[in-house]
């Protein structure tokens, strides 16, 4: 059995041990529990030591207490928000952008070095569930910033409206699964519908005129 560094007693073996560890955030630190540790403890002054494999163990179980606060605090995990950004090809800077928050926010959230309040939550949730929320948000952004995702989503950006109503009478249809030739379609007898009734207006005006 190995000896302690610190006393050189004896060490135990510990498997499957739950520790209250301190984790450091942008906001000081703060104690989380993380369950399913295995190291080695001086049960003479309580030293505990961990092995590379305790330690690889160590960063999984503790990305997992985060999770878990995360979602009990009904917020976005880590992997959630960049599974979002990465959704819409967004690097972390275009999405500070596209919230308008300061720099290094993000980052921070993906490696929970601090929590997303609930207002931005909700922006990320929309952005990820609604396609035409996510378009409005590109559509108010300096085009410099965010050049190769506004050329990715320029047929999009420019049928908003259509697509608002198509959603409108497909709520549980994809609007990225619609095919472009179906918008252009729609789009077409819009336009065709609106410039019949702006004829008939404007012949209505001619016949008032003449009488």
């Amino acid at each position: 059995m190995k000896k302690c560094p610190e006393c050189n007693h004896e060490l135990k073996r510990v498997k499957n041990e739950a520790l209250q560890t301190k984790y450091k955030t942008s906001n000081g630190c703060k104690d989380i529990l993380v369950e399913n540790l295995s190291y080695s403890k001086c049960d003479y002054c309580n030293a505990i030591f961990y092995n590379p494999d305790d330690i690889d163990n160590y960063e999984i179980q503790l990305e997992k207490a985060l999770e878990k606060e995360r979602r009990n605090e009904n917020l976005l995990t880590a992997k959630e928000i960049k599974a979002i950004r990465k959704k819409y090809n967004l690097t972390q800077l275009q999405l500070e952008l596209l919230l308008k928050i300061g720099p290094k926010n993000v980052a921070k959230w993906e490696t929970y070095k601090s929590n997303q309040s609930r207002t931005i939550d909700k922006l990320l949730r929309n952005m990820n569930d609604d396609y035409c929320f996510f378009l409005k948000m590109l559509n108010n952004v300096e085009v410099k910033d965010f050049s190769n995702i506004i050329n990715e989503h320029s047929f999009y950006l420019d049928n908003i409206s259509i697509l608002e109503l198509i959603s409108k009478f497909y709520p549980d249809v994809n609007i990225k699964n619609v095919s472009k030739d179906f918008i252009s379609y729609v789009r077409q007898v819009i336009e065709s519908l609106l410039e019949t009734t702006i004829v008939e207006k404007n012949s209505e005006l001619v016949l008032k005129e003449a009488v």
